[in-house]
């Protein structure tokens, strides 16, 4: 499968499923703190454990993506980062 091409500058979507929200925003707020960011909680799963955000952040190009995508599954009380 060919690798889809990528306009750079662009603006990038992310997901991130964590277990406590308070502690996941508040990495997110560290790792993304040089950037201009937009985001929300998005929803909570049925039994309350874990709360996704959705977020957008302007990149420059793929190894930034991939960096700010590798810092934030680092983030220890996050699950999934899509």
């Amino acid at each position: 499968m060919e690798k889809p091409h990528i306009e750079y500058p662009c603006r990038w979507f992310y997901k991130v499923i964590g277990a406590d929200p308070d502690l996941v925003k508040e990495n997110i707020d560290i790792v993304l703190k040089p950037y201009e960011v937009a985001y929300y909680e998005s929803n909570q799963s049925r039994t309350g454990k874990y709360t996704s955000f959705h977020f957008s952040v302007q990149v420059k190009d793929e190894a930034e993506r991939n960096a700010i995508f590798d810092q934030l599954i680092n983030i220890p009380t996050v699950k999934v980062v899509l």
